[in-house]
């Protein structure tokens, strides 16, 4: 199993709805404050699950979610198939789209799952997309010294201020029972200093 195996899967990465809310509620917020007012074509690369896309796409002219795992692209299809500035590309059709077209590429929660020759492939290929005045945000970059105890703490912190510690606790033994612990051994992640990237 790689890393696109497991997201494609059925994963317990959320200990419940509350955190799997809170964790996209704060990511399409953190994308609003930095399309810094209304932009043209926004591409969200590596998407995910995507929750508040419909919210995003208030904030520009069309909004592309683009993610590598089929399901997710089909779970996206079905949930956003009525919003008109909302379409669902594969990589490979985000990969076609006309060079210089794009106002904004986000790339969160992505890079570390890649070998870095491949990523430094995909960010090549996907500036070239970018217009002129065009913007690439890459988010949730891992740096060296991070541990899996610092995972645990953040989600611990966020549980405490969210109110479902109890939950947390459970999740996180269920995490380390499941296919991702397993995975992150076996592949590891990507990490990256500032300066490096």
């Amino acid at each position: 199993m790689n890393w696109l195996d497991f997201w494609n899967g059925s994963h317990s990465i959320y200990v419940c709805d509350k955190h799997r809310h809170c964790h996209h509620a704060r990511i399409s917020a953190d994308i609003i404050d930095r399309l810094h007012g209304p932009t043209g074509l926004v591409i969200d690369y590596g998407c995910g699950e995507a929750l508040f896309a419909q919210t995003v796409a208030k904030h520009c002219r069309k909004l592309i979610l683009s993610d590598g795992a089929p399901k997710i692209r089909q779970l996206l299809k079905e949930r956003y198939q009525g919003a008109s500035n909302i379409a669902v590309l594969s990589p490979e059709d985000v990969l076609r789209l006309d060079m210089g077209s794009v106002d904004c590429m986000i790339i969160h929660s992505v890079l570390q799952y890649m070998p870095q020759a491949d990523a430094e492939t995909l960010l090549g290929s996907l500036a070239d997309l970018l217009a002129p005045s065009g913007r690439l945000i890459i988010g949730d970059i891992i740096p060296p010294d991070h541990t899996i105890f610092a995972d645990a703490g953040a989600l611990l912190a966020l549980a405490w201020q969210e109110q479902f510690m109890t939950k947390a606790v459970i999740g996180l033994v269920r995490t380390f029972l499941s296919d991702y612990r397993k995975i992150r051994a076996d592949h590891g992640l990507t990490c990256y200093a500032q300066s490096e990237l």
